[in-house]
Parts: C-alpha cells; sequence; structure tokens
C-alpha cells in the first residue's frame, strides 16, 4: 500500500489510531523486561519451596517497580516544563497532530466525522500536553473546572463552531482521547469514587520525593534489561536489613499503587470505578473500530497486550471495512506482530515495513502524514465555537488545566 492509497483510505473512512510505547522511545524507555518480571514475581516461577518470605517478596516487587518508574515514568515531571521546540519526542508527536488537524478541516464529506480517536496505552503525558500546545479541540473524557470528574459518556461529546453572520455552524475538528491503560494524570478520590484530574502530576512527584533509592534495593535486570532469575534475586533480597528500608519500601509502594494506571502485567484495579472505567475505554476502542469503513493506524505497539490483541482480531474478522495498517518498526518486529495477529487469515490487516530504514514515530510521520498534507491549506477559523446539545462538556484545553 502506498502513500497515495493510504489518502484515499484516510479521505473516506473514520480515523483510529492505536499508539504504544514505542511512539515516546528515546525520551521514555519501552523495558519489554519488566511485564515479564511482574509475571514471573506474581506466580513465584522459579522459587523453592523455601523461598516464601512475604517481605522479600515485597522488595523484590518493589525493586522491579521502582526500576519501572525511575525509566518510564518519572521523567514525566520534565514535560510540564518544557515551552519550546526542545524536547525531540515531544516534536514527533506536535507534528503528527498537525498534520492529522489539517486532514480533519481539509475533509468535505458528510459521509465522516471531523474526528479523529487517538486510542494509546501510554501512561506518559506526551498527548496531552502535544494537543494543549496545539490549542486544538479534544476531549479525554474529562468535564468540569473546579472539580474535573472522567465519564466515557464525555466521549459522546462534539464541538460546533457557529459563524458570527447568519448563524451557520460547522463541525470543530476534534481529536479523542482515549488513555487505555490509565494514565499518570490521573487520580482517584476515594471519598468521592471518582478519577479526578491531575495536571501537576502530583502522585507521580511524590513517589519521586520518596526516600527509596536504589541501594536500598536488589538488582532484577541485566543491562540488556533481561529479567534476571527469580531464585538468585531472592537470595540477594534476603540479605538485606529490613529494619532500616521497610519503612522506605511501604511509603514507596503507597504512593506508587495511587498511580491510576494497569502495570505492565496483568493486574486488575480493586477499586469497582477504575476496573468499570477501564473495561468501558476497552469497550469504546471495539465500538469505535467496529463503524462501516474505519480505518485503524498502529505505531509503536507489538500488540503484546492480549485484551487489546483479542478485540482487534474479533472486530477484524466480524468487520470487513475495517482496514488495519501497522507500521512496524523493522522486520523482526514485522514477523512477530505477524505470528501474534495471525495475518494469514485477516485480509484487512497490513503491516507495512520500511525498506530503506526503521518505521520510527517520526518516520511514520516524514514518510505518510507529512507528504499526505503537502498542499493542503487549513482554511480559517470561524469566529467562535457553541457547544451543542450534544456537547455539555467543553474541550479539555479549558477544563481544570
Amino acid at each position: 500500500m502506498e502513500v497515495k492509497d493510504i489518502k484515499k483510505v484516510i479521505e473516506s473512512c473514520h480515523l483510529n489510531f492505536l499508539i504504544g510505547s514505542g511512539a515516546s522511545k528515546n525520551f521514555l524507555e519501552t523495558l519489554k523486561g519488566v511485564e515479564e518480571a511482574l509475571d514471573i514475581l506474581d506466580k513465584r516461577t522459579g522459587l523453592s519451596e523455601n523461598q516464601t518470605d512475604e517481605k522479600v517478596i515485597k522488595l523484590i516487587e518493589a525493586s522491579i517497580k521502582y526500576f519501572y518508574f525511575e525509566k518510564c515514568i518519572k521523567k514525566n515531571i520534565k514535560l510540564l516544563d518544557v515551552t519550546d521546540d526542545s524536547n525531540e519526542t515531544l516534536n514527533n508527536y506536535t507534528n503528527l497532530l498537525s498534520a492529522l488537524q489539517t486532514i480533519l478541516a481539509k475533509r468535505t464529506s458528510n459521509l465522516v466525522s471531523k474526528q479523529v480517536n487517538l486510542f494509546t496505552t501510554n501512561m506518559d503525558v506526551f498527548l496531552d500536553i502535544a494537543l494543549e500546545k496545539l490549542n486544538y479541540s479534544y476531549n479525554d473524557g474529562f468535564s468540569g473546572r473546579m472539580n474535573t470528574k472522567f465519564s466515557t459518556e464525555n466521549f459522546h461529546n462534539i464541538i460546533n463552531k457557529v459563524s458570527s453572520y447568519y448563524e451557520y455552524q460547522s463541525a470543530t475538528p476534534l481529536f479523542n482521547l482515549f488513555k487505555l491503560h490509565g494514565s499518570l494524570n490521573w487520580k482517584y478520590n476515594k471519598e468521592k469514587d471518582t478519577i479526578q484530574y491531575d495536571n501537576q502530576l502530583e502522585s507521580t512527584k511524590k513517589i519521586s520525593e520518596t526516600e527509596l533509592n536504589a541501594a536500598d534495593l536488589v538488582n532484577c535486570f541485566d543491562k540488556n534489561g533481561n529479567f534476571l532469575r527469580l531464585d538468585e534475586i531472592y537470595k540477594e533480597a534476603e540479605k538485606k536489613d529490613f529494619s532500616k528500608v521497610q519503612k522506605k519500601l511501604d511509603e514507596f509502594m503507597e504512593e506508587y499503587n495511587n498511580l491510576i494506571m494497569v502495570n505492565p502485567n496483568k493486574e486488575k484495579f480493586e477499586e469497582t470505578t477504575l476496573k468499570l472505567s477501564y473495561y468501558e475505554l476497552l469497550r469504546m476502542y471495539s465500538n469505535n473500530i467496529e463503524k462501516e469503513n474505519s480505518v485503524l493506524f498502529v505505531t509503536g505497539f507489538s500488540f503484546a497486550d492480549e485484551h487489546i490483541r483479542t478485540i482487534t482480531l474479533r472486530v477484524a474478522k466480524s468487520n470487513p471495512t475495517l482496514l488495519i495498517i501497522v507500521f512496524a518498526y523493522d522486520e523482526e518486529a514485522k514477523n512477530d506482530i505477524e505470528e501474534k495477529l495471525n495475518i494469514s487469515e485477516h485480509h484487512n490487516i497490513i503491516i507495512k515495513t520500511k525498506g530503506d530504514g526503521n518505521y520510527t514515530f517520526a518516520e511514520v510521520y516524514n514518510s505518510i502524514f507529512k507528504e499526505i498534507t503537502e498542499g493542503l491549506q487549513i482554511p480559517p477559523s470561524e469566529n467562535k465555537t457553541t457547544n451543542t446539545p450534544e456537547n455539555s462538556a467543553e474541550n479539555k484545553a479549558e477544563d481544570g488545566k
């Protein structure tokens, strides 16, 4: 499938993107070994009958999650202070979003909406900050200003603009941002049983301020990020003086568990509201790609997530009008994804590789969407925005940030 073919698809299809951790690579690490580590620890794989001390197990768990926090989460705090174009990864996001905004603004067909659905398993705030920086209209599921509240019902909202004369209305290009695994800018209010917005990443900052450090923990990974033997890690962990580290461990784990996210294993939320929101977001992912004449672009995502993989394959089989285009990083990634998706059984899944290089997130924009939008110009904006009855909650760019 060439760029000209993708352009034709975009002109007539509902636009959906599935974005994984590979999109934030370089600034944040992907650390596939963490998922394996937590799964092995949960099953106690490789431990002997005598290796059952729960204090030691908790220390290993804290060591894995501390490693994950330091490599994949903590640096998000720095993104809050980015005001220029110095962050290359953030620029990759803004470039793609700018291209999509142009595509949406130039759409003339009334058969498909001027919306794009951004589904991501990333807990980072790159998309949030990029949309805010560009001042685009977007919906992230939150409503309210003084007391923000998350509800998947808000994703049914639309935004219209009305001209100063004749009250002519037109749909505004809108990005729907679905954080399928939760987000670092979410916080849970146990008293009100609601998910609220954390625009300053206070939960993440509290974790970074705990006194726990690498010297209190045990090394669980080699230099390539691969998980070491659990029984050997256990032997090192039981040598620790728990009288000195237990308090710091408890503090770290308490703050870490306040993050509203699905850890990189198959852990589920305990709170009913969080659990329902998680499964509702997956349902909305399914519903959107089930729409007739939909396209799903996949980048930075390996389909290792069992739930998302199962949903995607089910819809690919039941919806013959759905087209899935996967940008695989390289040939090795392509072969892995082909095996996971059993590609031979699905005629509507295309996996693309770049013959003269790798399909990084930046390259997906440069070689595909930048070329598609060349020559397109965004029409002059209308004078003001008005909320239709379907749009009681405004753009989150105005919403509690």
